[in-house]
């Protein structure tokens, strides 16, 4: 029977050295100035008033709910192609960018509705 001596006190020692290096702090990175950017506007001014109109099926949604009629749930859904939790959430997403989407009821239709304060 032979036994197998895998650590000796020598190894121990030198593993306590190893970690002991790993310990300390590396040096900290220095930092380059970074040049002057305060002449360059971030991004060219806007002049057009409809700034804030989004793109895309946002904006296509919004020109649904923009309409006389409104627009209902379902009707949402087969325009965008969205789950209706989806277009929901849009919706949302209008109302946080300060468009007034309101859900109303005309004549047993559920539609939404955007209304003349939220009106760009």
């Amino acid at each position: 029977m032979r036994i197998r001596v895998t650590k000796t006190r020598r190894n121990r020692r030198a593993a306590g050295k190893h970690a002991a290096a790993k310990a300390v702090r590396p040096a900290t990175k220095r930092s380059r100035a970074k040049p002057d950017r305060a002449g360059v506007p971030a991004s060219p001014p806007t002049t057009t008033s409809n700034h804030k109109r989004p793109l895309g099926k946002l904006g296509q949604v919004l020109d649904a709910v923009a309409a006389n009629r409104g627009s209902s749930l379902d009707e949402l859904v087969k325009l965008t192609g969205w789950q209706p939790h989806t277009a929901r959430a849009a919706l949302t997403r209008l109302r946080q960018r300060g468009f007034a989407v309101s859900l109303r009821e005309t004549a047993g239709r559920k539609a939404y509705h955007l209304t003349g304060a939220g009106l760009p």
